[in-house]
């Protein structure tokens, strides 16, 4: 099951800003963005999806005021997808059938990395699969939110983040953070 981390405001209700699956309309500059349509970034494992916020405090000492978004706290949940039609860029075949070099996947020139995510978009898929940037033992999830239904997508209880919770301990001796 994927996760996602987000800050969360326990009153709002669901599709509102600061629910769990509320998304930021203004998209567009992340690996795997389209302009056009917002995407969504899931994390296969609870400690990846809390380590890409936390990635920004390497080597610094983290307090309970850095797990806080836009004023909120920070809240992990776990996602229930069940949709099909995935392309998984971790398989060689799927690499070779779409023509997509391994390298232009990797770049930190998310022209390419955008126009990989624009054909697949443009070849009906409804997201894709891809390494983590921090490592490649965490994979990515990425969803084109209008190819995905409310029965292809149930979030579960969000839990707020805190310094001593076990996920965030994880993450930070993974990116070598001091809690």
């Amino acid at each position: 099951m994927p996760w996602r981390v987000f800050p969360w405001e326990r009153a709002a209700k669901s599709g509102e800003p600061f629910s769990s699956s509320y998304v930021y309309p203004n998209q567009g500059s992340g690996r795997f963005d389209l302009r056009d349509v917002p995407v969504l970034y899931l994390a296969e494992t609870a400690v990846h999806a809390v380590a890409e916020k936390l990635q920004r405090f390497r080597g610094q000492r983290i307090d309970r005021n850095d797990l806080k978004e836009s004023g909120w706290p920070l809240a992990l949940v776990e996602c229930r997808l069940t949709l099909q039609k995935i392309a998984d860029l971790c398989d060689p075949d799927v690499l070779a059938k779409h023509h997509i070099a391994p390298d232009s996947l990797a770049s930190r020139d998310f022209t390419k990395t955008q126009g990989v995510s624009r054909m697949l978009y443009k070849e009906g898929y409804k997201g894709l699969r891809w390494w983590s940037a921090l490592s490649g033992d965490w994979h990515t999830i990425v969803l084109f939110l209008d190819r995905v239904s409310a029965e292809d997508l149930e979030y579960g209880k969000p839990e707020q983040l805190t310094v001593r919770h076990p996920t965030v301990k994880a993450a930070c001796t993974a990116l070598g953070v001091r809690g």
